[in-house]
C-alpha cells in the first residue's frame, strides 16, 4: 500500500540506483529475505488509468457485486460507513489512489505502477516489496495459503497481514544491508516508530485520510500490524521464524496483535451460527471481527483510542451476522446480531461497558431499560438494540424492529465452544 511502504522509505532513506534493475534486485531481495529464487519473476508496468480500468472490471464481475452488495449492507448496518457512502466505487477510488504496486498470485506476475518511476528510491522499494511477494508465492504458494472461507474473515486477515508485514520488514532489511547496517529488530523503539510512522497522515491528504475510520485501519493494519508481528518474530530469530510462521499460520488478529499469544498458540473460540433466523429473514452476512474489527467498531462510535483497545485486549473469539428479508439490501431494514467471547469475565464487563458507550452512540433515541446484565434502546426510527451479558459473552442487537425483538436471542442464535 503506498502510503505504508512510502513512510518506510522516508524513514529508512535509502540511497536507490536512477534505474531499478529488476534481475539484480530479486538476487538482492532473496539473499537478504533467505528464499530461493527458482524462477523468474514476470513484471510489468501499468498507468494508473489501467489500474483504475482493472479495478472496475474487477468490481463489476457478477460474483464481485454480489459481495460488494453483502458486505455494504453490513458496513451500513453496524454503523462502519454512512448509509449514503457508496462502498464499491469509493472502494475502488480508494485502490486506484493507494495502489502502488501488486504481485498477481494466480497469474505468477507483478504489476508496478508507472507513477512510481519519478522516484527512484521510491519504485526501488516497491519493486522489492512486490518481489518479496513473488518469492513468497513461490515458497509458500500463497493462493493455497489464502484459501478460507469466506466467513473466517479474521484468519484471512491475520494472514493477509504476515505476508504485507513480512514486505515491509524486508524492504528495511533490504535499506539496512546496503548501508552495512544491522536490523533494527533488537530495538523496540525503532519498530514502534514505523508503526507510529504509519499511522500518522501525509503531508497532503488523500482518499485514505479521508474514508471512514473502519476503512482506512482495514486498509493500514496489513501492513502496520504485520509489519510489527514480523519484526516481533525478528527480534530474537532468523527470516526462519517467518517462514515457521507461513507454515502454521496465526489464527486471529489477536495473535498478530500479541504475537506472545501466536507463540503459545491460543486459539479463537469459535462463536458459529446455531440457530434459526426469524421467519421471514436470512443471514446475509457473517464474519468475525477479531479483535481489531471490535476495536474499529467501538472507535468508529465515538470510544476513545485507549477506552476501545483496552476492551477489545480481552477478546476470545466472535461472529456477527445481518439479517435480512431475501433480496432485501437495505440496511435500515436489517437486523445486525452478534455475539463475542472474552478470556474473562472481567474483560467481558469492560467490554459490555464500552459497546453499551457505542450502540447509545448509534442508537438516537431512549433507554428503554437497565439491568447490571442489559441494556435496552428504542431508537427514533422505532428499532430496538441491546447489549446483553451471560459470564464471559457479551451479545449486541441493533435494530430489531419492535415486534420482533423480544424473539431474539442472539446466545442462542450464535453458539460458541469455549474449549480454546
Amino acid at each position: 500500500m503506498r502510503r505504508a511502504m512510502f513512510l518506510v522509505t522516508l524513514l529508512a532513506s535509502v540511497a536507490a540506483s536512477a534505474d531499478p534493475d529488476p534481475e539484480a534486485l530479486v538476487k538482492e531481495v532473496a539473499h537478504v529475505r533467505g528464499l530461493k529464487l527458482k524462477h523468474p519473476i514476470p513484471s510489468e508496468h501499468v498507468d494508473r488509468t489501467e489500474l483504475r480500468r482493472r479495478l472496475l472490471e474487477q468490481a463489476n464481475d457478477g460474483k464481485s457485486v454480489a459481495e460488494t452488495a453483502i458486505q455494504t449492507l453490513a458496513l451500513q448496518r453496524w454503523g462502519f460507513i454512512p448509509l449514503d457512502y457508496d462502498y464499491g466505487a469509493k472502494l475502488v477510488d480508494l485502490l486506484t489512489d493507494q495502489i502502488a504496486g501488486y504481485y498477481d498470485s494466480k497469474k505468477k506476475q507483478l504489476t508496478i505502477l508507472d507513477g512510481t518511476n519519478s522516484d527512484p528510491q521510491w519504485s526501488e522499494m516497491v519493486l522489492a516489496h512486490e518481489l518479496d511477494h513473488g518469492l513468497q508465492d513461490q515458497a509458500f504458494d500463497l493462493e493455497k495459503f489464502e484459501q478460507l472461507p469466506d466467513d473466517d474473515t479474521d484468519a484471512l486477515a491475520a494472514r493477509h497481514a504476515l505476508v504485507e508485514g513480512d514486505g515491509i520488514a524486508l524492504m528495511l532489511e533490504v535499506v539496512l544491508a546496503r548501508q552495512g547496517a544491522q536490523s533494527p529488530w533488537s530495538v523496540p523503539e525503532a519498530t514502534a516508530a514505523v508503526v507510529a510512522a504509519m499511522n500518522e497522515p501525509g503531508d497532503k491528504h488523500d482518499a485514505l485520510d479521508e474514508a471512514p475510520f473502519a476503512i482506512r485501519e482495514g486498509m493500514l493494519s496489513p501492513y502496520r500490524d504485520g509489519f510489527a508481528f514480523v519484526a516481533a518474530l525478528r527480534r530474537t530469530h532468523a527470516w526462519s521464524a517467518v517462514d515457521a510462521a507461513f507454515r502454521r499460520p496465526p489464527r486471529s488478529m489477536e495473535q498478530v496483535l500479541h504475537p506472545e499469544k501466536y507463540v503459545v498458540d491460543e486459539k479463537p473460540i469459535a462463536v458459529t451460527v446455531g440457530g434459526s433466523p426469524l421467519a421471514g429473514y436470512e443471514v446475509t452476512g457473517s464474519e468475525v471481527w477479531g479483535e481489531l474489527g471490535i476495536r474499529s467498531f467501538l472507535r468508529a462510535h465515538g470510544v476513545s483510542e485507549e477506552t476501545a483497545t483496552r476492551a477489545a485486549a480481552g477478546w476470545g473469539g466472535d461472529r456477527a451476522i445481518v439479517l435480512a428479508k431475501p433480496g432485501e439490501h437495505n440496511a435500515r431494514r436489517a437486523i445486525g446480531i452478534a455475539r463475542f467471547e472474552w478470556d474473562t469475565e472481567l474483560d467481558a464487563r469492560e467490554a459490555q461497558a464500552a459497546l453499551e458507550h457505542a450502540v447509545d452512540a448509534m442508537s438516537p433515541g431512549a433507554t428503554l431499560d437497565q439491568t447490571m446484565e442489559r441494556t435496552r434502546w428504542l431508537s427514533l426510527d422505532g428499532t430496538v438494540s441491546v447489549i446483553e451479558r451471560r459470564g464471559q459473552g457479551v451479545a449486541m442487537i441493533v435494530g430489531a424492529p419492535v415486534l420482533l425483538a423480544d424473539k431474539l436471542d442472539p446466545f442462542a442464535l450464535l453458539s460458541a465452544k469455549r474449549k480454546r
